[in-house]
């Protein structure tokens, strides 16, 4: 369903939907159904022992809210560092925007239900036939070329470019270097928008509005807007006259391949157990295949996108050095709180009145990329059960998701439960791995926690999303996920794109016989893009 591998751009109209004005645990304003949920392992879905007890719900609720409660991180003391940098905490954020977006026209299953005292879990084959995903679950970019140019309110196209913001000027602090072009690092399209009862938000014109809810996302959709044009430049010098429909495609080809390259060789590599990777691209027909045929639809499995791929969440800092003027040296603050990064957002409504990103405001990735830097502040948290204390209280949301809605960490478990995900034991035992002991899933856990744990109704029946971060914990110290985490991820996300007939695992990469994503720079050299510092690099964005 996309258009990597042709050259008109009306064939790229099909390949997603723009998504506006929605947000996590929304119901769409319109019926968008694009592709179907189901679960990965279709011989535990009616195994009522690979499940969490379905006949007294109200007790395993509170359990749950038991458990949710305590995985809040110490406000006191320094906050843990991992070995990941805290870009992929985001990246991660962005790539599942591109995949994944619920719609169900069932109240049972819409984002609200979690915060029904009277929710009771629903049954995997009604969840498999009511629950929706807007997105067609390939890693096309659809969160970012929506439509195409002749697709539905695709205004952020200009010819064969991706069309850019400015920053707003006036305030305190000091300009932020970039590699060229500081002035364009806002999203595109901003309007004032008023809020009821509120203050105005400014919502960017962009594929999915998602990307425009929190402001180290929002930077990265910038730079992925900012990696397409300098494609295009160089396609456009070194094929001049090349006709803009053919132009677009092209770059659109390269930009997909190269996203969907750095995923698996970059993205992958560093969040899960090294090896994985490897065995996972090495095997013929991997866990994903066998499951959802490439005859077939794709299919996103529901133990990815509401357990295992939740992953990220443990990650989020409740601040980071951000930039030189909310962070070190501290021109305006010495550090951005997770609070300012949702406020200074086109939905977050700019705090201080500027109609965009104030200039203030621009990233420095070379905090949130560097693998060998030496600033563990500069690296995001670990992968454990353990949240930013920010999180207890969600940003961005609508008024009508209250109570246990906002506690990030309920909401994760009590979604689990409500569609049936089948527990981290069970799927351990699928894949064959060992599971976690008694001992090891209580292991630096708080009294709280351990007497839910032991409960007739979670003892042996961890919740796949609390079971993914204790192994990690566990089992690698949070700098990667475990053994169960990585090859859920892993086989979803390499199934995903060998599933997908134009990725660049099936069809002739752009960048020809060369081992990696390569381009030719303006001066002639060859320019490698092996890792997303390289992306961020070429598209002008990290100073170098």
């Amino acid at each position: 369903m996309n258009a990597t591998q042709t050259e008109t751009a009306t064939a790229a109209v099909h390949t997603g939907a723009v998504i506006e004005d929605v947000h996590h645990g929304a119901v769409l304003r319109h019926h968008r159904h694009a592709s179907e949920f189901d679960y990965l392992f279709a011989g535990l879905r009616r195994d009522a022992d690979s499940h969490l007890p379905a006949d007294d719900p109200p007790r395993v609720i509170a359990l749950l809210r038991r458990l949710g409660g305590a995985m809040a991180e110490p406000a006191a003391g320094a906050a843990s560092s991992s070995s990941i940098p805290a870009v992929y905490t985001y990246w991660g954020q962005f790539i599942d925007h591109d995949l994944t977006l619920e719609d169900s026209e069932d109240p049972r299953l819409q984002g609200p239900a979690v915060g029904d005292p009277a929710m009771r879990p629903v049954a995997p084959d009604v969840v498999h036939r009511r629950l929706g995903n807007a997105r067609h679950p390939y890693l096309n970019l659809d969160s970012v070329y929506g439509d195409g140019p002749a697709g539905e309110a695709a205004d952020f196209y200009d010819g064969a470019r991706m069309r850019l913001g400015t920053l707003a000027t006036g305030g305190p602090g000091e300009e932020v270097p970039a590699a060229r072009d500081p002035e364009h690092r806002d999203l595109p399209g901003r309007v004032r928008t008023p809020r009821p009862g509120g203050s105005d938000t400014f919502p960017a014109r962009i594929g999915d509005s998602r990307n425009d809810e929190n402001l180290v996302v929002a930077q990265l959709h910038v730079a992925y807007l900012r990696f397409h044009n300098a494609v295009v430049d160089v396609l456009a010098r070194n094929e001049p006259g090349l006709p803009t429909d053919r132009l677009l495609a092209r770059a659109q080809r390269f930009v997909r391949h190269t996203h969907q390259w750095l995923i698996v060789n970059d993205y992958l590599r560093t969040v899960t157990v090294p090896g994985t990777v490897d065995w996972v691209l090495a095997e013929s027909t991997g866990l994903y295949l066998r499951r959802f045929r490439r005859s077939k639809p794709a299919v996103m499995p529901l133990e990815f996108s509401v357990a295992a791929f939740r992953f990220g969440h443990s990650q989020i800092r409740n601040s980071y050095d951000y930039n030189r003027n909310f962070g070190d040296p501290g021109f305006v603050a010495p550090r951005a709180s997770l609070e300012q990064l949702f406020q200074f957002t086109g939905r977050g409504g700019f705090i201080g009145g500027a109609p965009t990103l104030p200039f203030n405001w621009a990233i420095e990735w070379d905090r949130f990329t560097d693998k060998g830097d030496s600033d563990p502040r500069h690296f995001a948290r670990p992968i454990d059960t353990q949240l930013a204390d920010d999180l207890s209280v969600m940003r961005n949301e609508p008024a009508d998701l209250a109570g246990i809605q906002e506690h990030l960490a309920k909401r994760n478990l009590l979604r689990g439960y409500l569609l049936s995900i089948p527990t981290g034991e069970a799927v351990a035992r699928a894949v064959l791995i060992r599971p976690l002991t008694q001992a090891e899933l209580e292991r630096s856990t708080p009294a709280g926690v351990r007497s839910a744990l032991r409960s007739p109704e979670l003892s042996g029946r961890t919740p796949l999303w609390y079971y993914v971060l204790k192994e990690a914990e566990v089992l690698t110290g949070g700098d990667s996920l475990g053994p169960v985490g990585s090859r859920l991820v892993a086989e979803t996300i390499i199934g995903l794109i060998e599933h997908d007939p134009d990725s660049y695992r099936n069809a002739v990469a752009p960048w020809g016989d060369a081992a990696v994503p390569t381009l030719e720079s303006a001066d002639g050299s060859r320019v490698e893009i092996a890792s997303l510092r390289d992306l961020l690099r070429f598209a002008g964005v990290l100073a170098s």
